[in-house]
């Protein structure tokens, strides 16, 4: 493995600049390490081994789906909900999916510090959690939500203490981006600069907004492409369902565009 495999892994991945950037600086690091140690023939420089070392390092993190509280604090996240709003279709009402609209793309998870024990004023139910911190962007534009993680699960909930919001679970996703999800809502990590790769996948997909994507990109540092890339996966697999417990409107049922990985929560 060389450089130009982990090149051509990488490109397409969430993250693509700054894991390209640390590999570089990190090889260069090993090559000045190499020059200062006394030659041996039966030890293999670690120069020629570090490529492969680190492309297997990275598939193997990118299957990581905990996180600690301090690698959360540096993401910024876009925030949709499962489920939008209800329009009518050829006399039915379907409830739209939530995905296809951004209820904010500026969600932080900021200011983590250890939780060592639970208060019993606030009575916060859950795990016992091993950061917290104040959560900014949220859609309801109040001050004061917190959130709380449990670093060894990947548990996440947030929220008003003590009325949080349902548990969520931290999880990846197949571009190695973070993704954090609640039967509510769903929030992935924006990449703060798109590969090349990846505006080219998303040109393939909307040829006839191309050239706005690209305005936009240059003015927004890449993110508007990368919020058309991150939903791809799952607004490609929208199914119109059957609402659960909901009653039937002139003698059809209420429906809503789910996609295919979350069916089950509706069904």
């Amino acid at each position: 493995y060389t450089s130009f495999h982990c090149y051509q892994r990488w490109k397409g991945k969430w993250g693509f600049h700054l894991r390209w950037k640390n590999a570089l600086k990190d090889h260069f690091y090993s090559l000045e390490q190499e020059k200062t140690k006394q030659p041996s023939q039966d030890e293999p420089k670690p120069a020629n081994n570090f490529w492969k070392s680190r492309y297997f390092f990275e598939e193997q993190d990118a299957t990581r789906n905990l996180i600690l509280a301090e690698e959360l604090e540096t993401l910024v996240f876009d925030f949709r909900f499962w489920i939008g709003q209800p329009t009518v279709i050829d006399g039915r009402i379907v409830v739209k999916s939530g995905l296809l609209e951004s209820a904010s793309s500026e969600v932080r998870f900021s200011k983590p510090t250890q939780v060592c024990e639970r208060s019993e004023e606030e009575d916060i139910s859950g795990a016992m959690w091993s950061a917290r911190g104040c959560l900014t962007g949220h859609p309801c534009k109040e001050p004061g939500i917190e959130w709380f993680l449990d670093e060894l699960s990947g548990i996440v909930q947030w929220g008003f203490v003590p009325n949080l919001w349902p548990q969520g679970s931290v999880q990846r996703v197949d571009n190695w981006g973070w993704q954090i999800q609640n039967p509510n809502v769903v929030l992935r990590s924006i990449d703060p600069s798109p590969s090349p790769a990846i505006i080219s996948e998303v040109s393939e997909w909307d040829e006839t907004k191309l050239d706005e994507i690209e305005r936009e990109c240059s003015k927004n540092h890449g993110k508007i492409v990368t919020r058309h890339h991150l939903w791809k996966d799952l607004l490609d697999t929208l199914e119109n369902i059957p609402l659960r417990n909901t009653p039937s409107v002139d003698g059809f049922r209420v429906t809503a565009e789910i996609p295919r990985a979350f069916i089950e929560h509706y069904e």
